[in-house]
């Protein structure tokens, strides 16, 4: 395990892939693009971190590791090192504008300021729309010297062809439950942490995260909103107002985990695997008569919906619009 700044240290499921990308390293075949793709919350951020610090460190000794010691790496870790450009969303949800990607092209052509090489990381990738993604397709394809391009997604399906046909992927795998346990053991409530694995689909940085914000009580709360709906037992525009006060992510995610677990109890009753296991009885209860067809185009309705949040639509509108789809599905006779 690497020693040196503990914001350099690689979680334990990722040494495999360090080793990988080393060897590649060593026989100087370091591919000038990579893409870091894998499920949510395994931590393919902090990969790259690590990524970038190892390629500007300056301890000639360690050159397969940050050291956590030198200039560049205390550069690093403050965010501050003047050959380590990062680009995200201005907005978490939002897309990553064109302006911001030819700013960071244009960056590509200068110099490197200090020693090592020039690292350009993308996060997530798949925020490019299509102009983005492709203004910087050119750069992909001539890359300048000493430059190192990581593009960082869990949906790296919304790419264009184009863009992943010039990266190395660097996959990483849904991680080993014992290990995931054992990672956690410590960090979150011991009686929480299976059902935060559940809840997160098995990755440690999500359940963390999830036991930070209380993704749980949220999670349990749309759920009995919904069965409320379901059940004529509150008005809908005070769902909508509540719906309102929350972050569209957070909500999106509850809606995408509640349907999931609806459509295995709907279409069995040994389900395999629930999101929220612990809620089984009051998800058995809001799948019951629930047809599959019109679950399955609840579900697209939402996914149409999502995407179209990053274009500004009226939350109001949008939340409006998926109360009354669901009383359509749950009541079919009307609202």
């Amino acid at each position: 395990m690497p020693t040196g700044d503990r914001r350099f240290s690689l979680l334990p499921w990722q040494e495999g892939l360090w080793k990988s990308l080393l060897r590649r390293r060593e026989q100087n075949s370091m591919p000038h693009a990579l893409l870091l793709t894998g499920p949510e919350g395994i931590g393919k951020r902090k990969f790259a971190e690590y990524l970038a610090a190892s390629l500007v460190c300056e301890d000639d000794a360690l050159e397969v590791q940050p050291c956590g010691k030198c200039k560049a790496c205390q550069l690093a870790a403050s965010s501050t090192h003047p050959d380590i450009h990062w680009l995200e969303p201005e907005e978490e949800g939002k897309n990553i504008r064109i302006d911001a990607v030819r700013e960071l092209i244009a960056r590509t052509t200068l110099t490197t300021q200090a020693k090592g090489s020039r690292v350009f990381v993308i996060s997530p990738a798949h925020a490019m729309n299509r102009a983005s993604a492709n203004a910087l397709l050119k750069t992909l394809e001539e890359p300048t010297a000493s430059s190192t391009m990581v593009l960082v997604s869990s949906q790296p399906h919304l790419l264009p062809a184009t863009i992943r046909s010039r990266c190395q992927d660097l996959v990483f795998k849904p991680v080993d439950a014992a290990m995931a346990k054992d990672w956690l053991s410590g960090k979150v409530p011991e009686p929480q942490l299976a059902a935060l694995l559940s809840l997160t689909g098995g990755a440690p940085l999500a359940a963390l995260r999830a036991a930070e914000d209380n993704w749980l009580q949220a999670a349990e709360q749309t759920l009995g909103q919904l069965n409320d709906l379901k059940l004529r037992k509150v008005n809908p525009m005070q769902v909508v107002e509540q719906w309102n006060a929350r972050p569209l992510d957070s909500l999106f995610s509850d809606f995408s985990r509640i349907c999931n677990d609806l459509v295995q109890l709907a279409s069995s009753e040994q389900s395999p695997r629930l999101f929220l296991p612990g809620y089984r009885e009051s998800l058995r209860i809001l799948a019951k008569g629930m047809d599959l067809k019109r679950l399955f185009g609840f579900m697209d309705e939402l996914n149409r919906l999502k995407r179209q949040m990053t274009h500004n639509l009226n939350p109001q509108m949008l939340l409006e619009k998926i109360v009354t789809d669901w009383l359509t599905l749950t009541r079919p006779e009307g609202r």
